[in-house]
């Protein structure tokens, strides 16, 4: 009886095992469902976060030249807007314009903050869609690129009227901030509309 009661137990925990169990195909069928959507929404997926990087480094760096127009009509002073490109990342940073010679320790002790890291600054010279503000090349590298406001709010001379263009490390897409006139007007471009005409 002992024995009965026993096996009887046994019988019914191995059936609700089988009842509450997977199998090793159901297992690797629904690996092989998770492995095909993986694979089919990895590239839109990579190109949805390389488009934020982008739009995010335009916003802030159309942001970043308002802030200093606006500081220097605020503060009656010349103010610039500073990029430049690191080994890690590209920074930018809103300060005074500076109004002796600077060194490579001024520059390297500005208030530096960081775009996204899959962004960089486009500044190669045969790229139609480069970066022309003006470029500093008298400091160390990495070269600094940089645009000054006048007390009125517009740009200091006509060297600062250009663009800065960002692209993405893993994609050929770019986005711009173009400071289309003389008075300090500035819009924002993508991909072919970046090329310099």
């Amino acid at each position: 009886m002992f024995w009965m009661r026993r096996g009887n137990r046994k019988r019914r925990r191995d059936r609700l095992y089988s009842i509450y169990a997977f199998t090793l195909l159901e297992v690797l069928v629904v690996m092989l469902i998770v492995g095909i959507l993986a694979a089919i929404t990895a590239p839109s997926w990579l190109g949805f976060f390389t488009n934020q990087s982008l739009s995010s480094a335009q916003t802030q760096a159309f942001s970043t030249m308002r802030l200093a127009q606006s500081n220097a009509k605020r503060s009656q002073i010349m103010w610039q807007a500073t990029f430049r490109n690191t080994p890690t990342a590209a920074q930018y940073a809103v300060h005074p314009a500076p109004t002796t010679t600077t060194t490579a320790d001024y520059w390297n002790n500005l208030p530096w903050q960081n775009f996204s890291s899959n962004v960089k600054i486009a500044d190669s010279p045969t790229d139609p869609a480069r970066t022309t503000l003006t470029k500093l090349t008298d400091i160390p590298e990495p070269d600094i690129f940089r645009v000054q406001f006048k007390s009125q709010g517009v740009p200091n001379g006509l060297g600062e009227k250009g663009q800065i263009t960002f692209i993405s490390k893993n994609s050929d897409r770019k986005k711009c901030v173009i400071i289309s006139t003389l008075l300090g007007s500035m819009r924002l471009a993508e991909n072919s509309r970046c090329d310099q005409t």
